[in-house]
């Protein structure tokens, strides 16, 4: 499995209220692989940033970066610095729903 996360620090923290709404209308190209599941944070330390969270299975990143990653980062772009990665669970871990 893996974990792409697109951060966005952005100017004030007022914008991060704004920028969760629109992501949560945020709609998936249908000519693109969807993403597992899809998540959006607001880091409690930092009020500026706000983290999308992808999930994808281990055929969907093989190359590198997916096209919805690079589509919501690019929207993400608009909005303040953005840094984008890619994450594979580590052999040996789980996941475990409490």
């Amino acid at each position: 499995m893996f974990i792409e996360i697109i951060t966005v620090r952005t100017l004030r923290a007022e914008q991060c209220a704004g920028l969760l709404q629109e992501m949560a209308g945020f709609r998936h190209p249908g000519s693109h692989p969807r993403p597992l599941w899809w998540a959006c944070y607001q880091n409690l330390e930092v009020e500026n940033e706000v983290s999308v969270h992808l999930g994808w299975d281990d055929s969907a990143c093989i190359e590198g970066k997916t096209a919805c990653g690079l589509q919501v980062a690019a929207f993400l772009l608009q909005h303040g610095l953005v840094h984008h990665t890619l994450w594979k669970l580590s052999k040996g871990s789980y996941i475990n729903e409490v």
